[in-house]
Parts: C-alpha cells; structure tokens; sequence
C-alpha cells in the first residue's frame, strides 16, 4: 500500500481524538483508529495488513519494548528489596514541606537525564509515595516529571535523545569539514526555546509564582481537602496497601545509589545505549544483592518477572500507538500536512512555522524520533535554500517534537508517565496541557521575534 489519501489521511487521527475524548479509554480508542485506517488503506485485506503490520512494528520496535520492559524489572527489584523505599526516605529529609518535595522530584528527574524512560520510570516510582505524603495530586506529580524528562534530554547533549538528533544532523551533510555533528547540536540548543521555556513554567508553578490553573488546581485542591490523589475511580488498591503497610521496612540506600549508578555509567559506557545499560544494571544488581543477602536467585527472578509483568498493559498500548504510527504513514499523513504547510514554510515564518509543524506531526504520529527523521531532511535543503540560519531551523524541529509529545495522550511518555504514577495518560495530558501551552505560545513569540530581526 503506497498511496496518498490527502485529507482523508488526518480521520483516523481526528477519530481517535474523539473517541478518547468521549470514552477516556486510551488503547480502545487506539485499536480502533488503527484499524480504521487499516481499512482505508487496505480496504478488504484490512486484516492481512493488520497482521503484517503488528509483525512489522514489533520486529522494528522490539529494542524499545524490551528497554521498557527491563527497566519495569529493575523497579520492580529496586523496590521488592525496599530500596526505592530507603531513597526516598533520604529524600524526606530534605523535603520537609511539599514546596521542597516537587523541587526533589524536578532535580532527580534533572540528574537522570541520559534517557526519558530511565526518567520516567525511575523518577516517579522515587517521588511518587514522596509526594503523595505531602498531598500532592498524582496529576502534579505527573507533570512535573512530564515536563522535566523529555525538556532535559533534549537539552543535555549526553543522552539517548541528542545521541540520535545529532545523527540526523550528521546525515544531512551540514557539519562543517572538521567538525562534529554533536558540535552541531550544541550550537542549536540555546535555540531550542520551548524545553527551555517549559523548565521554566514548571519551576515558577513549584516555586508559585504561577499558581496551579485547570484541571490540574481542581485536582490539587480535592487533594487537599479530602486526601484524594488520583481522578476520580482512578485509585489503584494495589498502591494504597502498599503505602499503608506497617511492617515495611525501609532498605539502605546504597541499595538503590549503586544499581543507578551503575545503570547510567553503563548506558553512557556503551555509546548510549539503554537497553546494555539496563541489561548491565540488571546482572549487578543481582550479584550485589545475593552478596547482601537481601534476596535469593529465586527472589531476584520473580521480582524481575513481576515489574516486567507490570509492564505489560505499557507494551500493549506501544504496540498499537506504533501501528497507528504506521497506519497513517501508509495513508501519506506526513507527506499531507508538509504539503499544505509547505507555502508558508518561507521568511521570516520560517522558524515558528518549522516548529507549529514538527508539533502538529509529533502530536499525530506520537513519534518524536521518527517526525524528526522525516522534518530533518526536508527542513535543511529549505533553509539553505533561503540562507537562513541552520541550526535555528534544526532547534525549532526538535523543539517542536519535545511539545508535540507533551500534548499527545497516545506517545510512549505519556503511556509511561500514565503508568509510573498511576494515572491515565490522557488525564495526565488533560492536566499537562495547558502549561505546556503557555511555553508553547511563548516559544511561537520567541521563533516570531527571531524571524523578524534576522529573516525580515
């Protein structure tokens, strides 16, 4: 199937939107947008390309699959041996109040920037109990680590995200004789406006200058009031039996330092590479806690078992946001919208232009890589074309893909974000949104500002 649908190429979007909306159901909505557009494309043989694809996905997508399930196994270890628990104890000394306690989760969240699941993952499973002492609602909770992991792996240029951006530079032929594509990178990262506005939204709400607007003051305010930390029918009793139970005892936190440590020197070791990281991680952990005592080989094992298992509903929803992915791609949904945009992709526009599309794609595909791939190789020729400035044009692109992310309730951050705090990833885009929109319009005013002064 090679075609290009034009318009009809944005319905399956447009109806998973709906839908979602309507049923706040998240991998339903998904499931059946995906085999919408399976059958536009496919029309009768909708179903041999609905198993076709899932084999594809699966097989191009198992290196991001088995990263997300192994790393749902190491916090399953960490906090079977209470470790996570010993941590987080730690971090309770310093954040006495909940003002101290978001700051925390932001500045771990900061530390752990060479990968957004490491991120993610482990952030929230630290913070999450953390900050549920301080009634803190698990929707803040999840827009603080939200809006810190993507911004911060965009930005620091030791991680898996930049690791990858400056390989799409590399392949342009843009780097000057000499030079190198990280170098590249570097050059364009104080113009990547919007994660450096959306750290700086986050850290005014945790400091309260601005004050807690939407969705996300209801939540924080029922929290307060009557203890409620997750959306209404939203409370998982797996985690209140857990909060509650006396006889927990702690672990020691080098029970917890050590096997991080390990996994970021490892992934940094092995050229950024997560899934050696936590492979690495893995086999150490398990090695220091046989030593320890803390576990047994058969212990180790099933608590590995059980924070994959965990994962599972996760690699569910991946799966199929993947295949929706590849569903639109065959329709020509990029290749649409480019098109359409494409006229005013010139002056001074240019950047907030660049930027507003990269989003809008990053929003549709939930694929911020996979966008980046496609805008990359389009944007460059463009901007040479027109003498503009390369590596502001490659900012907006990248710039875009960390918003378009942010908004999207189906990409792999917000499935992740969803589960590690125990909330629905389209209540936590829902709650997200609109400070993502402040440094959204923001960001749009700076990239307007530029293009006037240097492209008018």
């Amino acid at each position: 199937m090679d075609a290009t649908y034009g318009i009809i190429s944005i319905v399956p979007v447009i109806f998973l939107i709906v839908m979602a909306l309507i049923t706040k159901r998240t991998l339903e909505s998904l499931m059946a947008a995906t085999l919408l557009a399976l059958i536009i494309g496919y029309r009768g043989e909708w179903f041999i390309g609905f198993i076709q694809q899932m084999q594809d996905v699966a097989a191009e997508n198992i290196w991001v699959l088995l990263v997300v399930g192994l790393l749902g196994g190491l916090v399953g270890v960490l906090e079977q041996s209470k470790a996570a628990m010993g941590f987080t104890g730690l971090l309770g000394r310093f954040a006495t109040t909940r003002k101290k306690s978001l700051l925390a989760e932001w500045a771990l969240s900061v530390v752990l920037f060479v990968d957004d699941y490491l991120n993610i993952l482990t952030t929230a499973s630290i913070t999450k109990r953390l900050n549920d002492s301080h009634k803190v609602h698990r929707t803040l909770t999840a827009y603080i680590v939200g809006s810190t992991s993507a911004p911060v792996v965009v930005l620091i240029p030791l991680s898996s995200w930049s690791i990858y951006y400056a390989s799409l530079i590399d392949s342009t032929g843009i780097v000057p004789e000499g030079g190198s594509a990280v170098g590249t990178y570097l050059q364009s990262v104080p113009f990547m406006f919007y994660p450096m506005f959306c750290l700086l939204v986050l850290l005014l709400v945790i400091a309260g200058v601005i004050p807690l607007f939407g969705p996300l003051r209801k939540y924080q305010k029922q929290a307060e009031e009557n203890g409620s930390l997750y959306p209404p029918g939203q409370e998982p009793e797996e985690e209140i039996e857990e909060v509650l139970d006396p006889n927990a005892k702690p672990g020691r936190v080098i029970d917890f330092v050590l096997p991080i440590v390990v996994l970021l020197a490892a992934t940094i070791y092995f050229d950024i590479d997560v899934l050696t990281g936590v492979t690495v991680a893995l086999a150490f952990t398990c090695v220091m806690y046989l030593i320890r005592k803390l576990m047994g080989v058969a212990e180790y094992v099933d608590a590995v078992w059980e924070g994959f298992s965990t994962m599972v509903s996760v690699l569910a929803l991946l799966v199929i946001a993947f295949m929706f992915k590849a569903a639109c791609e065959n329709l020509g949904m990029s290749a649409y919208i480019i098109g359409k945009v494409a006229p005013f992709m010139a002056g001074q526009f240019l950047p907030v232009v660049i930027f507003l599309v990269s989003t809008l794609m990053t929003f549709a595909l939930a694929n911020a890589w996979g966008v980046s791939a496609i805008m990359v190789p389009l944007v460059v020729p463009l901007a040479q074309a027109m003498d503009a400035n390369l590596v502001v044009a490659i900012a907006a692109i990248f710039s875009g893909s960390v918003f378009g992310t942010q908004l999207c309730f189906y990409s792999d951050n917000s499935i992740l974000i969803g589960k590690a705090t125990g909330i629905l990833p389209l209540e936590h885009v829902k709650t997200q949104m609109p400070f993502a929109l402040c440094a959204g319009v923001l960001t749009c005013a700076a990239y307007l500002i530029y293009g006037m002064v240097f492209l008018g």
